[in-house]
């Protein structure tokens, strides 16, 4: 009768190569976690950009009888009456224009938890059509361009853009 059992060495060079095939199959593991992480920063930040994009959109487009009582160049921005760090006070789209909060806050100013990583910003500018382009103007128009700009350490930043118009 033979003896059927392993040797010492045909068990090391099977654990050798093993090792060898595991170490990069492993690392593949790692990158796809890392691939899931950036995933979800990316979404939170789309969410947390689409969430003030919807705030902002939900304001007049000016609290002036616009256009009939055209507002003065430059003024975007928060208007007397309105304070820059409660947002319940803005009543139209420009009382956002250079808005920015680190970490972001909720309508009411309690902190999202779990987004401290996060800023989100906010530019409101005029615009007018110029061939196939929205261009920047610097007098009152009928049409803002409102950026919303999320940030991450760990990403690019996210924007989200959209037009709004008085009509």
């Amino acid at each position: 009768m033979k003896n059927r059992a392993f040797t010492y060495i045909e068990v090391l060079l099977s654990v050798t190569i093993l090792g060898l095939v595991l170490i990069p199959l492993l690392s593949q593991f790692y990158t796809g976690f890392q691939g899931n992480v950036t995933a979800e920063l990316v979404t939170q930040s789309i969410d947390l950009a689409d969430e003030m994009m919807e705030e902002i959109k939900s304001r007049c487009f000016d609290e002036n009888a616009f256009p009939d009582e055209p507002v003065a160049p430059g003024a975007l921005g928060v208007d007397p009456g309105e304070t820059s760090n409660d947002r319940t006070t803005f009543d139209d789209v420009d009382d956002y224009h250079n808005w920015q909060k680190s970490p972001p806050q909720a309508i009411d100013g309690t902190v999202l938890t779990n987004f401290s990583e996060f800023s989100r910003g906010v530019n409101v500018e005029y615009v007018t059509v110029s061939g196939a382009d929205w261009i920047s103007f610097a007098t009152t128009t009928y049409y803002k361009r409102i950026t919303v700009i999320v940030s991450h350490p760990k990403i690019s930043d996210r924007r989200l853009e959209t037009i709004v118009s008085h009509y």
